[in-house]
């Protein structure tokens, strides 16, 4: 089968297809070809190397990427799940309990749903999102900020979609924001009011200033990624000064969030689907922050 796979750390350009022999399920495994990949920002952080600057253990040795995919069993069933070893490929090993994708979801909004979708239900859940309140997305344009603008705008609140660029905070208005602002400008929270609860996913100063927005003794802010491949910069003091709560999770995936995912009625962006053979391409997209919504790899 065709795979991709990178033998040092570095640029998109380290990537290559391969051919590499197929995939033999094991024990409690399926084999299903693949006919979509989700790709993600924390692939472009495992190639590129500097992981551990974020996240601990996406300091990985060189070789396949991993990731979701979607593919069809040897039964005929559309499966959806985190590939068990190669990922970027024409063939994957799945769980034997791999969710099967309900009908009338394209791939493409599968791949959407299942993760990113997954992730703003599960934010949503840990701040306890009410009626009213204002709720600052960052990265509104992006997988998960897109649908997060829209489960908060279903909750009642009044959504303020940060994005970088006309383009995609008028793609988060059109999704259902009252506000945006766009966060490539320097002062961009100055005469912002302040929020309730901030879903945050950038990472560095756009983190700290959406802190700062924060209501005293009130604000919840969610941590669900570090795009910026800089942390959020808060300490504890910061914290006791305000007296908010700071959330974090990584994997927000649970039967019930993947469910609640898929018959949400939510509508996932989707963005660029490319072949297999441009993964460098998407990748590319993804650290120029070119991008709206989920890209995906067709073998």
């Amino acid at each position: 089968m065709r795979a991709v796979r990178f033998h040092e750390f570095g640029p998109a350009d380290v990537l290559g297809v391969e051919e590499v022999p197929d995939p033999v399920a094991g024990p409690g495994q399926v084999l299903v070809r693949v006919t979509a990949i989700g790709v993600n920002y924390g692939e472009t952080i495992i190639r590129s190397g500097t992981g551990s600057r974020v996240v601990p253990w996406y300091d990985l040795e060189p070789g396949a990427l991993s990731g979701e995919v979607v593919g069809v069993s040897p039964d005929g069933r559309r499966l959806i799940g985190f590939a068990l070893g190669e990922g970027y490929a024409e063939l994957a090993l799945l769980p034997e309990d791999a969710t099967e994708v309900p009908d009338g979801v394209s791939d493409h909004e599968a791949l959407a749903l299942f993760l990113q979708g997954t992730t703003a239900v599960a934010a949503a859940d840990a701040v306890r999102l009410t009626a009213g309140e204002r709720v600052l997305v960052e990265a509104a344009a992006g997988g998960v900020g897109s649908l997060l603008v829209q489960v908060a705008a279903r909750a009642g609140a009044t959504v303020v979609a940060a994005a970088r660029g006309e383009r995609k905070l008028a793609l988060a208005r059109e999704l259902g924001a009252h506000e945006v602002v766009d966060y490539g400008e320097p002062d961009w929270s100055t005469g912002v009011e302040p929020v309730d609860v901030v879903f945050s996913s950038v990472g560095g100063a756009v983190a700290r200033q959406s802190f700062e927005l924060l209501r005293d003794r009130v604000g919840r802010l969610a941590v669900f990624g570090f795009a910026s491949g800089e942390p959020l910069d808060v300490t504890a003091s910061d914290v006791f000064r305000k007296g908010v709560a700071v959330l974090g999770f990584g994997n927000p995936m649970t039967p019930d969030t993947v469910r609640r995912a898929f018959t949400s009625g939510l509508r996932p962006v989707l963005g660029e689907a490319l072949p297999l053979a441009d993964a460098a391409r998407a990748h590319e997209l993804l650290e120029s922050r070119a991008t709206t919504g989920k890209v995906v790899l067709v073998p």
